[in-house]
């Protein structure tokens, strides 16, 4: 299965490593994410991007959801 990415300059969720949740547009040229205020995110220092946000639901947390980046859970 081919690892799923946001669609240039499209606006998702993203978590980071440290546990880390907001919003941060997507530029596939460059495969980085940029957050407002915030120098670009390499893709592959994120853990998971996902479209939605709930509070009730973190996406690391879904077995089914994809990892993203290089990270996975134990």
């Amino acid at each position: 299965m081919p690892l799923q990415k946001p669609n240039n300059a499209e606006t998702v969720w993203i978590e980071r490593p440290e546990g880390k949740h907001f919003q941060a547009v997507y530029a596939s040229p460059t495969a980085t994410y940029t957050a407002d205020g915030q120098p670009p995110i390499p893709a592959n220092s994120v853990a998971n991007w996902s479209r939605e946000e709930r509070e009730d639901y973190d996406i690391s947390d879904d077995p089914l959801q994809p990892t993203k980046g290089q990270l996975t859970r134990s």
